[in-house]
């Protein structure tokens, strides 16, 4: 596998510093050009998509949804929602600096000649804007990463409304579809081994557009009276584009070495080990259903039992030190993480057709129990799981049910969060000893307070987001 974090250094450095002469002379080394490739923005956009994704963003809020569980030091403020304007002032840079930036800059680079890249970029822009606009609301986009215009308005640029956030969104995905779809003899130049998720295949990424257009509609479920079926408009064009299992996950990857490793590992059993464990919420609820999951989701810590943390009672416990930590198929040097899988497309289906075709609903929802199922423990469930299980019909299917093992399988992922603040599902309460109820949004970027007088600037972390309001 590539060093991709050598790439990123080296990507970094070509962008911000263009080749150097090998004298005071006019030569130019040919090794070192004067404007950063299409092959190499790709690479960056894609690694800064896997630094939020995999990192902070995804254990903050499966902290949130009791998935994980702080058990020591920052992790366990954060397990009483004691997190603090500027906690995440990192996490915005690498969307926005390292992530939307360089999609802007890929677009402009690759142009109307290559729209392979241009709808790459715009599938991966939306995956940005996506997370931003899910966790803190209104955001910069229209007016952002414009900074190369040196202008005061673009280093301080307004706020734009979460719903036209969403509806630009959209907006982009149909473009990136449009564009992905054009014929490989019209690029000049083709992704490949620079496009660490799909190897610059075209269909799979057609796919993933779909997926992300499925994801966005169902976002609106408090808000608009045709989400559901808009959902299932963007499904059906994702199966008619050809998807049909797991083989088309859009996931975040990585590498053995120290520089290349998932983060869960990295932060979980390298950086911090002990700081972050398992949630008593998913552990209980999986080992209630005899979970074929739970030995690949949980690493045992000097016990023969499976164990979780109630939330906010790390201090309190006796068995604090033998609470699981995160098992190897999350949490392991080169273990993929999901972003956007056929998994959550079949449990979106199950929720769109809910109000409408339960029995579709039904069937979806069993294909996604069996699916995740197979595909973590790389055996189907046996029949008395299935049974027990995956065997709703039009007069047992609720959306409890969908969300609930939605949640299971969306371990590691932002989404889970996304889901319970629009559903109420899975039904939690807030931590021990909290004195707030948990988090409908992530705190201020302190440094948008500071230096952006058009920021808009909401402290309440109880406010709910655009989407999540009735």
């Amino acid at each position: 596998m590539k060093k991709l974090f050598i790439i990123l250094t080296l990507s970094l450095l070509v962008i911000t510093q263009g080749c150097k002469k090998f004298t005071d002379g006019d030569k130019i080394s040919p090794n070192s050009p004067s404007t950063v490739t299409p092959a190499l923005l790709l690479s960056n956009c894609e690694l800064a998509l896997f630094a939020a994704y995999g990192g902070n963003l995804a254990r903050t809020t499966s902290i949130f949804t009791q998935q994980s569980s702080g058990n020591t030091d920052q992790a366990f403020i954060y397990e009483k929602y004691g997190m603090v304007e500027g906690d995440y002032d990192n996490e915005w840079q690498t969307l926005y600096s390292s992530g939307l930036i360089n999609t802007k800059k890929l677009i402009s680079r690759a142009g109307t000649a290559n729209p392979r890249y241009t709808g790459i970029a715009k599938v991966l822009q939306v995956m940005m804007i996506g997370a931003a606009t899910d966790l803190w609301g209104d955001v910069p986009y229209s007016q952002a990463c414009k900074g190369d215009d040196m202008t005061e308005a673009s280093l301080k640029p307004a706020y734009d409304k979460q719903e036209d956030v969403i509806k630009a969104m959209q907006a982009l995905l149909t473009e990136a579809i449009a564009e992905l779809g054009q014929a490989d003899d019209k690029n000049i130049i083709l992704p490949g081994a620079d496009d660490y998720i799909f190897g610059g295949d075209k269909d799979k990424w057609i796919r993933t557009a779909w997926m992300l257009k499925a994801r966005y509609e169902m976002r609106l479920s408090k808000k608009s009276s045709t989400a559901s079926q808009n959902t299932l408009t963007a499904l059906t064009a994702a199966y008619a584009a050809g998807l049909a299992s797991s083989d088309d996950d859009c996931n975040l990857i990585f590498g053995t070495n120290a520089n290349e490793y998932n983060q869960w590992y990295a932060f979980c059993k390298v950086e911090r080990e002990g700081y972050i464990r398992m949630g008593a919420k998913l552990v209980n609820m999986m080992k209630a259903i005899n979970d074929p999951r739970l030995p690949m989701y949980c690493a045992l810590s000097d016990t023969t039992e499976y164990l979780g943390t109630p939330a906010g009672e790390a201090e309190m416990i006796p068995y604090a030190g033998k609470v699981s930590t995160i098992g190897t198929y999350y949490a392991s040097p080169n273990s993929v993480l999901p972003m956007i899988t056929f998994v959550e497309a079949k449990f979106l289906e199950a929720e769109a057709k809910l109000g409408t075709d339960k029995d579709g609903a039904a069937k979806a929802y069993n294909a996604a129990v069996i699916e995740h199922i197979t595909k973590v423990t790389g055996t189907a469930p046996d029949a008395a799981y299935v049974t027990a299980n995956a065997s709703e019909n039009a007069g047992s299917i609720t959306l409890e049910k969908i969300i609930n093992q939605k949640y299971i399988a969306l371990f590691t992922q932002i989404e889970a969060y996304n889901d319970w603040r629009r559903t109420g599902f899975p039904t939690i309460t807030k931590a021990t000893g909290a004195t707030s109820d948990i988090p409908r949004r992530l705190p201020n970027v302190l440094e948008e307070r500071q230096y952006n007088p058009n920021a808009t600037i909401v402290s309440d972390m109880s406010v709910p987001v655009w989407w999540d309001k009735n």
